[in-house]
């Protein structure tokens, strides 16, 4: 695993940023006090199932269970509080699943930050990695393998763009035309470790985008896998979290700024990548 092709979504440069500040440097540094404390967070034990009081900004954390499940709870749990609103017993389920979904990631990068990964030397074989980093940061082996995991795809993305070549999915499909109306078309690539979804999406338009409008990506819509063809990305353009806003117009979807994106690169990409932990990270940072 190349460590140096690993690149930090906002998020997760956020939570590197807060814990350098104020001298979280070693997974040691990684307590329960001392992250609640650092963050304002109350925390009560109790005897009680693991949840959160975003308002009054304490977690409850079960007694009595192993340590490495209660660390576990305790970021997770500080996800929904310091990033989330509401009651979730009073959202739609389509709501709670966003949150979870964010709180999970969000946890995986506080329990693990990639900075403390750097100084580590892992072992080759993936199962004595994930046992190892968890004895070092104190969080149950399978909970370290997702983050290990997540490591590798976003190393894999990074050396997939930097080589100019699509990856295909083992459901591979023939690329089809670029539709004859002003439609984007939208193209995922997906792991081989992964075929429920694209890792990047690739988009692209018959003529041209247009610079001076922002672009509507419809996330419910089809998306088709790449065929390994090569590209270059002399063609095109990689969309960062900052240049992605959800669309209230359109439901299920996503607007791309395009005209911060022509004010990087110019106006002359035919295509767009797009990975899809910057889409996350937009809709809910």
């Amino acid at each position: 695993m190349n460590l140096c092709n690993y690149f930090k979504t906002p998020l997760e440069q956020s939570i590197q940023d807060v814990y350098l500040e104020n001298g979280i440097l070693t997974p040691e540094d990684l307590t329960i006090e001392r992250v609640s404390e650092m963050f304002q967070v109350d925390v009560v034990f109790e005897q009680v199932i693991t949840f959160s009081d975003n308002q009054s900004m304490v977690i409850f954390l079960q007694s009595g269970v192993e340590q490495t499940e209660q660390r576990k709870s305790f970021y997770h749990e500080l996800g929904h509080v310091l990033r989330h609103a509401g009651d979730q017993r009073l959202m739609l389920k389509l709501f709670r699943q966003l949150q979870e979904a964010d709180a999970e990631r969000f946890s995986l990068y506080a329990a693990m930050p990639f900075f403390m990964f750097e100084r580590i030397k892992l072992p080759a074989e993936e199962e004595t990695a994930a046992g190892y980093v968890s004895k070092l940061f104190k969080v149950p082996p399978e909970f370290t393998l997702l983050r290990l995991r997540q490591i590798q795809r976003r190393i894999e993305e990074t050396e997939f763009l930097a080589a100019f070549t699509y990856t295909a999915a083992a459901r591979e499909e023939m690329t089809s035309p670029l539709p004859m109306g002003n439609e984007p078309i939208v193209r995922g690539i997906y792991g081989l470790d992964d075929l429920s979804s694209p890792h990047t999406l690739v988009i692209e338009q018959r003529g041209g985008f247009d610079w001076d409008k922002p672009l509507y990506i419809g996330m419910n819509s089809g998306i088709k896998s790449v065929t390994s063809r090569p590209h270059s990305l002399r063609d095109g353009v990689i969309v960062k979290s900052s240049d992605i806003s959800v669309s209230f117009e359109h439901s299920g979807g996503v607007m791309i700024d395009m005209g911060r994106i022509a004010t990087r690169h110019g106006h002359t990409a035919d295509r767009l990548f797009i990975p899809m932990e910057a889409i996350d990270d937009a809709i809910n940072f």
